[in-house]
């Protein structure tokens, strides 16, 4: 269990490192969802023979967009909630459902009306 914590909070720590090296400035939500239907994408692409670097990159990518978009949409998120992962994304994407914001990339989804 020692060793799990430890990965928690290391996993923790990268994401907020992560977001701390992002692009000054506000970015509009369009492309904020842009950004993560982009790494949602990645993500489900991760194969078995992916590098566990590489499919923690994808999980840092996805993660700090998901909480750079919801920040945008006053969705309260912050690298702390992700002490575990699987339940922030989940809850982080049904509040982000709840609003309205299409997480498929697919062209329908895509042709909906803004959000707010």
């Amino acid at each position: 269990m020692v060793v799990h914590h430890r990965r928690v909070v290391m996993y923790v720590d990268l994401l907020t490192q992560a977001l701390g090296k992002g692009e000054g400035g506000r970015r509009p939500p369009d492309l904020l969802l842009a950004d993560l239907t982009h790494s949602r994408a990645r993500l489900r692409a991760t194969e078995e023979a992916t590098p566990v670097a590489e499919a923690l990159a994808r999980e840092l990518s996805y993660d700090g967009a998901l909480i750079r978009l919801c920040e945008s949409l006053q969705v309260p998120a912050t690298p702390a909630g992700f002490a575990s992962p699987e339940r922030e994304r989940a809850r982080l994407e049904r509040a982000l459902h709840a609003r309205g914001v299409p997480l498929d990339s697919s062209p329908a989804l895509r042709a909906q009306p803004s959000y707010p």
